[in-house]
């Protein structure tokens, strides 16, 4: 009941072709696709008579097929595949019915159709994640110096920008894109090696035969094309989760400060949207939602196909079972999450005063570090700490507010003036200004074809902070 009275709220967010890369009509033309390249292939080889591949790839075409026709057979044969090799050899008639299918295996078709379908679908993934990107260079490059409590522990740690918190979710973005791209590289390749992966039937041309289906599909292909190589496809499913769980990070990061307790940042409320039945001044994070729901219902599935890419032999019906259908829900539940990731950091509300005025809720006590490495110069860094901690653990538990404890220390009211100006912005913390606008930039320059790689990122962050050493030193 829950998931039919939750489907309209789903339904909302367009998940640009996601939720159907998988339907059973796309499905069936996929398949048919990769009898068509193999038919095409063989007849280039001299494997089966060109007029017959001719007829066969005429065929290849889900309209023609006799719904009534598959699903009799299927009632009788109880085999994925063969109601539709039979559906196409009665479409191609003799003799040329009698080359469909060719020295090749259930698993080569649909496994290879299976990774066609995902490829299609990561070339929607990767529009989805430069709009995400573009979303967070905008808010990087804006908020460069929005100050606000860096927290660890769930506690304050140090001063940052709200630019710099945003520079960390493009890294590991782009992390991810990178990780996509090599992972699609190893996942989306045709598998014609029929039987058991040894090109049994059809012999020496059998790598040939694959290398030509593979470009005529568009995708790579296996080295070696065993059935029970199962890990690449586990690598992009791993992929897609990791994606999921840097969007889960912002969500929860946006889910928990707009609590009334933080009001830092608020998802953009949708119009007409309404948050409880029963309390009227409730605006909930509806977003956030079905981010942190559909993240974890992913990392359940990376988890079951990890579990099972192990099984023996050189093939496991069960397995590839497992596999055809979480590779599909999987997909699906990517396409919820990130069009509710992409509306999220869209449409994402940052409240700056409620920040900075977080940020002075230890009366300055965050700047903590601060004050022990300019102690530090004097007094030895370590010393420095000890002395640093006393006046804050005196000011946690009733004592002097901090920064009056501070200024009793040597040299402590040039000090208690310099946090004091610290606390005013006119001063900057480390580098967060200079990561936000280099990887603001980068975001909004992203391109899923052409982005700089983690070395020449880094090596950019470099130069970044070469130029704002002067101001480090200031």
């Amino acid at each position: 009941m829950a998931s039919e009275l939750y489907f309209n709220v789903g339904s909302a967010f367009d998940d640009r072709g996601l939720g159907v890369v998988f339907a059973p009509a796309a499905v069936m033309q996929a398949l048919l696709d990769v009898e068509r390249a193999v038919a095409l292939a063989q007849a280039e080889l001299g494997l089966i008579p060109a007029d017959s591949a001719a007829v066969i790839a005429a065929n290849c075409d889900a309209a023609l097929l006799d719904p009534v026709r598959l699903q009799q057979d299927h009632d009788t044969t109880r085999h994925p595949l063969m109601p539709l090799i039979n559906e196409l050899v009665r479409l191609c008639g003799e003799p040329h019915g009698g080359y469909v299918h060719w020295g090749i295996t259930t698993q080569n078709v649909i496994q290879t159709g299976l990774m066609l379908l995902a490829k299609r679908a990561q070339q929607t993934i990767d529009g989805f994640v430069a709009d995400i990107l573009h979303h967070l260079g905008r808010h990087a490059v804006a908020h460069a110096d929005t100050l606000m409590a860096g927290r660890t522990h769930y506690r304050h740690a140090v001063p940052i920008t709200f630019g710099f918190k945003v520079a960390v979710w493009i890294e590991e973005m782009l992390d991810c894109a990178e990780r996509l791209r090599t992972a699609g590289d190893r996942a989306f390749q045709v598998m014609s090696g029929g039987a058991v992966g040894c090109f049994s039937a059809i012999g020496p041309q059998g790598p040939a035969l694959q290398a030509r289906v593979a470009d005529l599909l568009g995708m790579g292909e296996m080295a070696i094309p065993s059935r029970g190589i199962r890990t690449r496809m586990c690598d992009w499913v791993n992929a897609l989760t990791l994606l999921a769980s840097v969007c889960h990070k912002i969500a929860e990061e946006v889910y928990q400060s707009g609590a009334e307790e933080y009001g830092e940042l608020h998802e953009g409320r949708l119009a007409g949207s309404i948050g409880s039945s029963t309390m009227p001044q409730k605006i909930n994070p509806i977003l956030g939602y079905g981010i942190i729901e559909n993240s974890r219902k992913l990392y359940a599935q990376a988890a079951m196909l990890m579990a099972e890419a192990h099984r023996p032999f050189e093939s496991d019906g069960s397995t590839n079972l497992m596999f055809e259908n979480a590779i599909a829900a999987v997909v699906g539940m990517m396409g919820q999450l990130l069009a509710r990731t992409e509306g999220l950091v869209g449409g994402l509300v940052v409240d700056a005063a409620r920040m900075r005025s977080n940020l002075d809720l230890s009366h300055g006590a965050i700047h903590a570090e601060f004050a022990m490495m300019r102690l530090g110069e004097t007094e030895g860094k370590h010393h420095g700490h000890e002395m640093v901690h006393e006046v804050a653990v005196a000011a946690a538990e009733g004592g002097p507010p901090f920064l009056e404890g501070l200024a009793e220390l040597p040299g402590g009211a040039e000090l208690r003036r310099e946090i004091e100006a610290r606390m005013r912005g006119e001063a900057p913390n480390g580098l967060c200004a200079e990561y936000a606008r280099h990887f603001g930039a980068l975001a909004l320059a992203f391109d899923p074809a052409d982005f700089p790689p983690p070395r020449q990122r880094r090596g950019l962050a470099v130069v970044a902070a070469e130029a704002a050493a002067p101001l480090a030193g200031a």
